[in-house]
């Protein structure tokens, strides 16, 4: 949520080549403007983008997956960053567009980016960077997700069926039809970036362990730390079907039945006991809103074990029915606040009070036995 939190001034985007980069190859030449075009066509949005290779739109709802890059929030292209062309690289029939995308006032790098350009019917289009990285990774079907692994990854096949049971508990619990899955199994974080096309994305390498799910086509990435059965981002196939939850509530779920990997490969627990303690040392943090207690250190996020705990009072209150309830009527902040005055019993101003309580109450019995499918 970087963008959110910080702020970042929409510009007028401008496309230019780097020195050194031929611009008089006639294919080089339609490359370049192809890549022009599509930054300069509203590529945020979901549409039929002619500058994009159809079976790509045949194969996935969000055919660009730089667009679904689950760390950016909103996706890179929202914020009309301007952009350089670094390279076109010769890779077989096809070509490998390398840009990076900046601020031009700060001159700050916001990722550096890998798309292919491939010529269908003597034209040019543009598709993933991702089939050519993962050409040569092995595939493996479990039940509803289908396994994506480097060569060298030794495939758990029980941890495969664990996460297959977890992805059918839960869309019991929430009464949903189990979907389909891609489940990519990277070797670290870094290269879960890579596989999507980033060289290079904002904070790359301040994290250990990380996970994205793109929720618009279905694809888990984890990092061989957390296996095959990385909870946290399955919950998230929940997240598409209550789209007034208000997003804290989204994260916080996915902590609260994420076991072993409610954040950064570390059970919700580890998190509660470090927040508790930093809660102590931090009188002024006002968790009547929650929203706004987001910064904490790299070793957790305190926006899960908010959030979590907030899922938990409301299952608390009233089970799965009133969880429902509340991802489905806390869109705004104001939202959320006004349902668990109204329903958790919670009064305006004791928000604090209660979360903090509760957050030193679990630190002290050192277990959260709430936290798991019923």
């Amino acid at each position: 949520m970087f963008f959110i939190k910080y702020g970042l001034s929409i510009n007028a985007q401008n496309v230019s080549a780097n020195i050194g980069l031929d611009t008089l190859s006639t294919d080089r030449n339609q490359i370049i403007n192809l890549w022009k075009n599509y930054l300069k066509s509203n590529p945020d949005e979901l549409t039929n983008n002619p500058n994009w290779l159809e079976s790509d739109k045949l194969k996935y709802k969000s055919y660009d997956l730089l667009k679904s890059e689950g760390f950016l929030n909103p996706s890179l292209y929202y914020f009309q960053l301007d952009n350089k062309i670094l390279s076109i690289s010769r890779h077989e029939e096809d070509y490998i567009i390398k840009s990076m995308f900046f601020d031009r006032e700060s001159l700050d790098v916001y990722a550096i980016t890998n798309i292919v350009a491939t010529k269908f019917k003597s034209q040019y289009y543009l598709t993933n960077y991702q089939p050519t990285l993962v050409k040569d990774w092995k595939t493996k079907v479990v039940g509803n997700i289908t396994y994506h692994y480097f060569p060298n990854y030794s495939f758990n096949e029980l941890k495969a069926k664990e996460a297959n049971e977890y992805l059918l508990k839960i869309c019991s619990v929430f009464s949903l039809k189990p979907e389909k899955i891609n489940y990519f199994i990277c070797a670290d974080c870094e290269n879960v970036f890579k596989i999507k096309g980033f060289d290079y994305v904002l904070s790359m390498g301040n994290i250990k362990e990380c996970g994205f799910y793109d929720k618009y086509n279905n694809i888990i990435y984890a990092t061989a730390l957390s296996g095959e059965n990385n909870q946290h981002e399955i919950t998230h196939i929940i997240n598409n079907y209550f789209p007034n939850a208000n997003e804290l509530l989204l994260a916080g779920i996915s902590a609260y039945y994420g076991g072993e990997n409610a954040y950064s490969a570390k059970s919700l627990i580890y998190s509660i006991k470090i927040v508790d303690e930093y809660l102590k040392k931090h009188s002024e943090i006002d968790l009547n809103k929650p929203n706004d207690f987001w910064q904490l250190g790299q070793e957790t996020n305190p926006q899960y074990v908010i959030g979590a705990l907030l899922c938990d009072m409301a299952i608390e209150r009233g089970g799965i029915e009133m969880l429902k309830s509340f991802f489905n009527n806390s869109k705004t902040d104001e939202d959320m606040l006004l349902f668990i005055e109204n329903n958790l019993n919670v009064k305006r101003g004791e928000l604090d009070t209660v979360l903090r309580k509760k957050i030193h109450e679990i630190s002290k019995s050192n277990k959260f036995d709430n936290a798991r499918i019923k």
